[in-house]
C-alpha cells in the first residue's frame, strides 16, 4: 500500500530521482567517450572475444527458433559464438529443440544443450556459466531477437576498450533511461572469477539482471553502449507472448517474494562490489 505524501516530500524525492538521473547519465557519457577516446589515443587493437550465450528455455522452442534465426541473421562471426542452451528434464519440447539444434539451417551455430532440473532461474544460468567457455558471458532470454547488425563485433570493440577487470557492458533493450537498467547485462570471464556466478541464487527467478545492474553501480565498472540492440517480445506487454513458463513464474506469490528477498540483500550486494573494483 502506497503511503500518502506530502508536497514537500514529493518535491524532494523527485529532485533525489532527478539528481540521480542527471548524475548517472552524465557519468556513463563521460566514461564512454573517455574510455574511446583512450583507446583510439594509445591504438587498442580490436580483440576478438569467445562469446557464451546463456539460454535457460522451457516449452518455448517456437521462441527459440526466433532467436537463433536472428542470430543467424545479425551475428559476423559465427565460430567464435556458442549458445548454451539447458531444458529440464520433464520439458514436452525435449525433442523439438534436439531437432532445431541439428537443422541444417543452423548448422553454423554451435548450440551445446544441457538437459538438467534445477529450481532457480539464477542457478540455471550459472550452471550454464559454469560450463561456458567464452571470454563473455552474456545471459539471454528465449523471447529476444538481435537487431543490430555485427553485434559481436560491437562487442569485441567495447570491451577492447577495458583493461583486463571485471567489468559489465550495458546494451540498448529500448529501456527509457538505459543508463538507471539494463535488461540483458553482459559480463566479462575476470566479473564471473571474482564473484563466483552470475545470478544471485537468493531469488526464485527475478532480479538476475537487476543484481549485476547494482553491482556495476556500486562499483562503477560498467560501460553503456547503443550499438548493440535487442527486441524483448514480453509477455508483461505483448498478450501473444503469454505462455506456461511466462505464467509459472508468475505463480505462488513469485515476483513479491523475489522483492522481499531484495530489498533484504542490499549488505550482499554492496560486500560483493567491493570484490569487482
Amino acid at each position: 500500500m502506497k503511503h500518502s505524501r506530502s508536497i514537500i516530500q514529493s518535491v524532494i524525492k523527485d529532485i533525489i530521482k532527478g539528481n540521480r538521473r542527471l548524475y548517472w547519465f552524465t557519468f556513463t557519457k563521460l566514461k564512454y567517450l573517455f574510455l574511446s577516446v583512450n583507446s583510439f589515443f594509445y591504438r587498442k587493437k580490436i580483440k576478438s572475444f569467445k562469446i557464451s550465450l546463456l539460454l535457460p528455455s522451457r516449452e518455448r522452442s517456437k521462441k527459440f527458433i526466433r532467436l537463433i534465426n536472428s542470430i543467424n541473421e545479425t551475428c559476423l562471426n559465427k565460430q567464435k559464438i556458442e549458445i548454451l542452451l539447458l531444458l529440464d528434464e520433464d520439458d514436452i519440447e525435449l525433442n523439438e529443440y534436439k531437432k532445431i539444434s541439428i537443422d541444417d539451417n543452423y548448422k553454423s551455430l554451435n548450440i551445446r544443450i544441457f538437459i538438467k532440473n534445477l529450481n532457480t532461474h539464477a542457478e540455471r544460468n550459472n550452471f550454464l556459466a559454469n560450463n561456458s567457455i567464452g571470454d563473455i558471458i552474456f545471459p539471454i532470454n528465449d523471447d529476444i531477437v538481435f537487431k543490430s547488425n555485427n553485434w559481436d563485433f560491437q562487442i569485441d570493440k567495447e570491451f577492447s576498450k577495458i583493461d583486463k577487470t571485471p567489468y559489465s557492458l550495458w546494451i540498448n533493450c529500448g529501456q527509457k533511461y538505459n543508463y538507471l537498467h539494463c535488461d540483458f547485462p553482459l559480463i566479462n570471464r575476470e566479473w564471473f572469477k571474482k564473484l563466483g556466478y552470475v545470478g544471485s541464487e537468493f531469488f526464485k527467478f527475478w532480479y538476475l539482471d537487476t543484481w549485476i545492474c547494482d553491482l556495476s553501480f556500486r562499483s562503477k565498472k560498467f560501460l553503456i553502449t547503443n550499438k548493440i540492440e535487442v527486441f524483448q517480445y514480453s509477455a508483461h506487454s505483448i498478450k501473444d507472448e503469454v505462455d506456461n513458463t511466462h505464467l509459472k513464474n508468475l505463480q505462488n506469490d513469485i515476483p513479491q517474494k523475489d522483492l522481499i528477498t531484495w530489498q533484504n540483500t542490499k549488505k550482499y550486494r554492496i560486500t560483493d562490489a567491493k570484490k569487482l573494483k
